[in-house]
This record gives C-alpha cells, structure tokens and sequence, in this order.
C-alpha cells in the first residue's frame, strides 16, 4: 500500500467555505484576514463578541480532516503595541462536525504561535465555538482576534497552496455549482465584455508606468499613486477570476492569490516581474474559457487581446531603454574607441526597434493579422529586459495563427 500524504491546509488545497460570527465596524475583508496565510494579520470580530463568537468552514465529503490549528490572538507587534498580549486571547474552543460536539479544547496563549487541535474525521462542516478567553493588557479591546486557521487533512483532488476558501459573515455561503457546468451562451457574452475591458484597463495602467518611467529612469511612484495602481490591478486579476470561476476553479484562485500579494510598485525590476507574472495567471484563465468555448473566435480574441498588451510591454520597455541611450550618448563617451563603437551599434538597434514597436502599437487594434505577420516575421528586440513578454507575445501569436488567420499566406 502506498504511503499516506502528508497532511496539508485544506483551506488552500480543496474547495472550502468559512464564515465567522462577526467582523470589526463590519469590515468584510476581516473574514479573509482569518485565512490569508499571514501571521501579522488578523480576523477581528465585533467589539464583545469574545466568548460564543464562532467559525464555521465546510470541508468536501471526500476529505478527512487530521487535526485543526489556530493563532490564539492577534501575532502582531505595531511601533511599540503587542497586538497579542494587548488583545483577548483565546484560550479554550469547543469544536462540532455537522452539529454534534467533537470536544472542547484548551488552547496554550503564552505565544503568537499556531496551535493545534486534536481534531480528526471525515467532511463536513466544522465548527469552532469560543468557550473561553484571556484578557489583555487593553481593557477597551474586546474583540475575539485569531490571526490565522488550518484545517489540515487530505482529499483525493488536493493541490497545496492552489486555492482559497470563500468567507462569509453571519452564515456559511451556498456550496458552489459544479464547475464547468455553466451556461455557454452567458459564458461568451462574458467573455467578449471582459477581453474588451481588460485590454483597455490594462492598456491604460501601463501606460501611466511607461510615462513615470520616462520621467525617472523607474518608477517613483507616490504613495497615493501606488494605492491607484494597486486598485486597477486588483481589480482586473478580480475580475478575470470571476469569469473563469464557472470553467476552472483552480485558476480562478491561482488569481484571487495574485491579488491578495500587494506588487512592489516601488521596485522597478520586481514590479514589472511580478506583472509579468500577473499577465501570465490572467493568460491562463482566458486560454482556459476559450478552450472551454471551444470555437475559434474565443480563441482569437483571447490571443489577440493578450498579443497587444505584451506589445504595449516590449515597445514601453524599448522606448524606455532607448530614451535613456540618447540621453547617455550625450555624455563623453568612456572605456575606449571599440567601447563608444559598440554602444553606438546598440544606440542605433535600439533606435530602429523603438520605432519599429511604436508603429506596431499604433496599428495593433486597426490592422492586427497585418501586425501579427510582420511581428511573426521579426527577431527579438536586443533588449534583455523585454526578453520575457516576447517569449509571451510569440507564444500567443502561435496561438493564433490558426484561429485569427495570422498564418502567412
């Protein structure tokens, strides 16, 4: 007989719901703090909702659960505040599957630490009744606070790390339909609405980086700025991920994830990798409709859609290099004549492929087949850092080629 798996958190393996009694001055985003997979963050109900305050999380049937864990208290130091010992710390729970009483259970609270529940059987829907707490250090802080939970356990169609529980407050939402069972007709209409919208929200959220970079070599973005670009972001990644959700549960979470990781606007090199990484999830998911749709016409518009955004990436990145080759050449020229030879050989490439992408751009939403064949005919761009949208932006032009026609003639 084959080896048991290791046990792993079935909130981020296989398709859970959780819900909490209650949330702080009714912020929503409260329940998702509860399993966001960060120890500084925390699940905070309403203000005297400590003992009875409860969790409720629906586990597949085909699951079984090996034990439970949870962070007590809130795992947070802020300035000079210990959120754990400052706030009530849960020091004892009593745990029910499907309505009937597993046990009660003391929880030690000496350290913002994950403590575990010896809590073990099949599916279902478990629940985590607050039976004691432990005040803390602030008498006006009265609010249940658990940083972080885990259902470990095993199911047959786990993936560690590739999903995310849906939460809700006051109840535990419906069980999802079976995924993949959604209406074709809403599903194409969805589709074409979401291409459309994407390439145009992204369009213009590269855009604003491109001209800041332009304006500073990277970008310096101010923290009100970065707050903007973090809300467009978010909101295509949320987006996309509620049209994919009918097709492929699997990626619609692979982008949910995305979201909840803030990008690192202020780091040139990490920020466009990461949305890079961004494009890639969102790629993924509108292949997968597309496949799902099964037509060419999805395909097409999904692959053309993605081609003019790596576009406007490489030819952002082209232009960027070769605005600030200019601005170098202006300076005496350093390391010898063969040096200012090859700098002046790389300036002029530079120069041709900055022109050479910028018409393309112009002509992408006007002429794409025309585009796509001169692209399909074109090397890289002597550029390293727009090595990986190309490889992108070709793998969809041969994505297309059959669909959208761009096969030469």
């Amino acid at each position: 007989m084959a080896p048991l798996a290791a046990p792993v958190d079935l909130l981020h393996a296989v398709r859970t719901e959780v819900a909490v009694s209650s949330v702080y001055r009714d912020q929503r985003s409260q329940a998702d703090k509860l399993v966001d997979g960060d120890l500084t963050t925390a699940w905070n109900s309403r203000t005297a909702d400590l003992v009875g305050a409860w969790i409720e999380v629906r586990v597949p049937a085909d699951a079984t659960v090996t034990s439970i864990a949870i962070t007590p208290g809130f795992a947070r130091v802020s300035g000079t505040s210990d959120l754990f010992t400052g706030n009530h710390r849960v020091s004892q729970v009593r745990v029910l599957r499907d309505g009937a009483e597993v046990g009660v259970y003391p929880l030690e609270v000496s350290a913002p630490v994950l403590v575990s529940v010896p809590v073990s059987g099949p599916g279902g829907v478990y629940r985590i009744e607050v039976t004691e707490v432990v005040p803390g250090g602030h008498a006006d802080w009265r609010e249940t606070c658990i940083s972080e939970l885990q259902i470990l356990g095993r199911a047959p169609d786990m993936h560690a790390g590739a999903r995310l529980p849906r939460t809700a407050v006051g109840a535990l939402p419906e069980p999802r339909s079976v995924a993949g069972t959604a209406d074709r007709a809403l599903v194409d209409r969805n589709d074409r609405r979401d291409v459309v919208w994407l390439a145009t929200a992204w369009g213009a959220l590269q855009r604003e980086i491109d001209e800041q970079a332009l304006n500073t070599g990277e970008p310096d973005f101010s923290v009100e700025a970065q707050r903007d670009l973090e809300r467009q972001r978010v909101a295509m990644l949320s987006r996309i991920a509620g049209l994919v959700e009918p097709i492929d549960e699997v990626r619609a979470d692979a982008l949910r994830i995305a979201a909840s990781h803030v990008n690192p606007w202020g780091e040139w090199g990490a920020s466009g990798t990461a949305l890079g990484a961004d494009l890639a999830t969102i790629g993924a998911a509108l292949d997968a409709v597309g496949t799902w749709l099964g037509d060419d016409e999805a395909r097409c518009r999904t692959a053309r859609m993605q081609v003019g955004i790596r576009l406007q990436r490489v030819a952002g990145a082209v232009h960027t290099a070769s605005y600030y080759n200019e601005i170098d050449d202006s300076e005496p020229a350093q390391g010898g004549e063969g040096a200012g030879r090859d700098a002046r050989r790389g300036a002029r490439t530079l120069e041709r492929d900055d022109e050479a992408f910028a018409a393309l751009v112009d002509d992408w939403d006007g002429n794409s087949r025309g585009c796509a064949l001169r692209l399909l005919r074109r090397e890289a761009p002597a550029l390293p850092a727009a090595a990986a949208d190309w490889a992108a932006l070709r793998a969809q032009l041969e994505a297309g080629r059959t669909a959208c026609g761009w096969a030469p003639p």
